[in-house]
């Protein structure tokens, strides 16, 4: 793993360079190092964020799907049955 320290270190280093010049190619070159490093030092935090966040969904997981069983409605439930007829196979039985 970089670290965020020398990556802003190289972006420093490179936006000295496009300062000191004047030729339009080495200035275009030095961005797209900035680019890059930048794009770097993200995709670093993100697969940071996204590996802490995996690890601790790994460890609430049993919880989960321990409340989603008992919760979860049961879907070969019968409907009950009134005396009046209430409650029918048909939504338009009342």
């Amino acid at each position: 793993m970089i670290s965020t320290q020398t990556l802003l270190q190289q972006i420093e280093k490179h936006t000295q360079l496009a300062k000191s010049t004047e030729n339009d190619q080495l200035i275009r070159e030095q961005l797209i190092a900035i680019r890059a490093l930048c794009e770097l030092a993200l995709t670093e935090q993100s697969s940071n964020i996204s590996v802490t966040k995996n690890h601790f969904q790994q460890q609430s997981l049993p919880q989960t799907v321990q409340l989603n069983r008992t919760t979860e409605p049961s879907l070969q439930s019968n409907p009950i049955k009134e005396d009046d007829g209430a409650n029918g196979n048909s939504i338009f039985d009342f």
